[in-house]
């Protein structure tokens, strides 16, 4: 396993506390959505390890202008970090290939 989780607690006097939790996965994730069934709320599951971050909508009530928003923004944040980890993905696959060797030939 490659991937890791942490969670964090931050108490600032006068403040309310912060938890973060913080995901770097690897193969073993897995990211499911939830379509509404019983329930007005859809919801998307994330699971790594012994995580789980659930992130849907507020249970019995219509779908508001600002949780569209808010779905909109995730979908685009989630769009971007995938186009960039396909980048970084086929930059180092580019560099991997110009490092090898032809057969035959000394490094």
């Amino acid at each position: 396993m490659s991937g890791y989780s942490y969670t964090t607690i931050t108490m600032v006097p006068g403040e309310s506390p912060r938890v973060g939790m913080h995901l770097y996965p690897d193969e073993t994730a897995t990211v499911r959505y939830f379509p509404p069934r019983d329930t007005p709320a859809a919801f998307i599951g994330i699971d790594f390890a012994d995580s789980q971050v659930n992130i849907g909508l507020t249970r019995d009530t219509s779908v508001t202008d600002a949780q569209v928003k808010f779905a909109r923004e995730l979908f685009n944040a989630a769009a971007a970090f995938l186009a960039d980890c396909e980048r970084l993905r086929d930059e180092h696959a580019a560099g991997d290939s110009s490092e090898q060797v032809e057969p035959g030939k000394a490094a």
